[in-house]
């Protein structure tokens, strides 16, 4: 009976142990990234939302102008991201930064946009929060960025894809 009893514990303590391990373990983000080389410039374009989520999760997206490795004012840097809630019969609600623009696409697909003309026309970052329907199989972050830099230097919308294939 004493051995049983130890076992118990024992099993128990592992559990514990191992509930503690996962809970402290950081949750894995889905990002993606990539950078575009422009005349005297460099423009970035990034997408990230959290990898696990129980009834919300957070995202971001950003495009950035940088002049080697600090960055650089343009006439203006926008950002559009399209997040999206995936499965059958799903649907999506979503925070925004107040500056930004929401328009939803359908029920499970909205567009955050933001078009940055004042200070810091370096950088448009969006953020919020997704909260996807009980039936979503996976969320995903489409980021689009895209930039005046000069009145002859033009940045073309360009995409990052964050969630499954």
């Amino acid at each position: 009976m004493r051995t049983l009893s130890r076992l118990a514990s024992g099993g128990a303590a592992a559990v514990a142990a191992g509930a503690l391990l996962f809970a402290a373990a950081p949750a894995h983000a889905t990002s993606a990234s990539n950078t575009w080389g422009i005349p005297g410039h460099k423009m970035q374009v990034n997408a990230w939302h959290c990898g696990s989520y129980v009834t919300a999760c957070d995202w971001k997206a950003s495009t950035k102008l940088y002049k080697g490795s600090a960055h650089d004012n343009a006439q203006w840097v926008q950002n559009r991201a399209i997040l999206a809630a995936h499965g059958v019969s799903v649907s999506i609600k979503i925070s925004k930064n107040p500056e930004a623009t929401l328009t939803m696409n359908s029920k499970s697909q909205g567009t955050v946009r933001w078009k940055n003309y004042g200070g810091h026309k370096w950088i448009a970052d969006t953020y919020g929060q997704m909260k996807p329907s009980s039936l979503t199989v996976y969320v995903s972050t489409k980021s689009c960025g895209s930039a005046q830099i000069t009145s002859s230097i033009k940045f073309t919308e360009k995409c990052v894809y964050a969630g499954a294939a």
